[in-house]
């Protein structure tokens, strides 16, 4: 006959069998269902990641990956249908809850939420740069998390009132500036950075009904000598012209020629009895698009 404590045992064993059936059977269920729907998916509530870890024995690295699977062919699913995948929040909420540290679902829940439809919302956003966030937590050297919640923030087409206009930028700022101070940055998050420190202060001035400070409106040393590179750099002529118009709006259009012309001289006298290109090759591709009074002429005729 059984001692009360082993019928305590098997009766509790039964009930954490019965519960990890329970979920398996629905992760199942749903893989199934995931794989076979043709129409409208039926949506599937996950439950709380604390009820996941007990199912599974508190295995909560296994668990991450089973409900991880499901993330991936339901974000699958509706990148397919051009859909949105606001149900993609929680499978990544869930699935940091049970391992902070299982790091692909970060950038997944950003590439899902906003890219699986064309109608991206602020929600989207909003929810994209909230489970970033909690990425730089456990991953606060990450950059690339930092540059996505910036980058979520150029060129939207929702609707923002001036005080959330302002809002988003300086979220923008911040997380670009962090971003480039952390260690393997790529130059581009200083000019993220620099970008939306103007555009930060233009959209603090709209809210507070003055003219923004020209101080915070001027390109930076560091910004300027980045786009020259990229431009002295670029193989492309419509990249080119993308970066000229670039220095031309941040005012260093004479400066850049200046240096074009620079170029030139050297290249002239350091190759001029060799079967070289011609010195033409540092000539502006349209410099009369770009073409500010006096600029070109003083800098001398190509």
């Amino acid at each position: 006959m059984l001692t009360r404590p082993i019928r305590n045992s098997l009766i509790f064993s039964a009930l954490v069998l019965g519960l990890l059936a329970n979920l398996h059977l629905g992760l199942s269920l749903n893989l199934e269902s995931n794989a076979r729907r043709t129409s409208q998916p039926s949506r599937y509530v996950l439950p709380s990641a604390e009820t996941i870890a007990i199912a599974a024995l508190n295995h909560r690295a296994a668990a991450a990956d089973v409900v991880w699977v499901n993330a991936l062919l339901y974000g699958a699913d509706r990148f397919t249908m051009r859909q949105s995948a606001a149900d993609a929040t929680d499978y990544a909420d869930t699935i940091i809850d049970l391992d902070p540290h299982f790091k692909p679902v970060y950038m997944w829940h950003h590439a899902t939420r906003t890219q699986s439809t064309t109608r991206l919302t602020y929600d989207d956003v909003a929810a994209a740069n909230r489970i970033l966030e909690r990425g730089l937590q456990t991953f606060p050297d990450e950059w690339k998390f930092a540059q996505a919640i910036v980058t979520n923030h150029i060129g939207q087409r929702y609707t923002r009132t001036p005080e959330e206009h302002l809002a988003d930028m300086e979220e923008a700022y911040t997380y670009a500036r962090l971003g480039s101070e952390m260690e393997g940055a790529p130059d581009d998050m200083m000019m993220l950075a620099t970008s939306f420190q103007r555009r930060l202060a233009k959209a603090r001035a709209a809210v507070e009904g003055e003219d923004p400070d020209e101080a915070q409106l001027e390109a930076s040393p560091a910004e300027i000598a980045y786009l020259m590179k990229s431009y002295f750099a670029a193989t492309e002529p419509d990249r080119q012209q993308l970066l000229l118009r670039q220095l031309y709006d941040l005012g260093a259009g004479a400066e850049l020629v200046s240096r074009i012309e620079e170029y030139r001289q050297e290249f002239e006298r350091e190759h001029r009895r060799r079967a070289y290109l011609p010195p033409d090759v540092f000539t502006l591709a349209e410099p009369g698009l770009y073409r500010a009074p006096g600029t070109l002429e003083a800098a001398g005729d190509f």
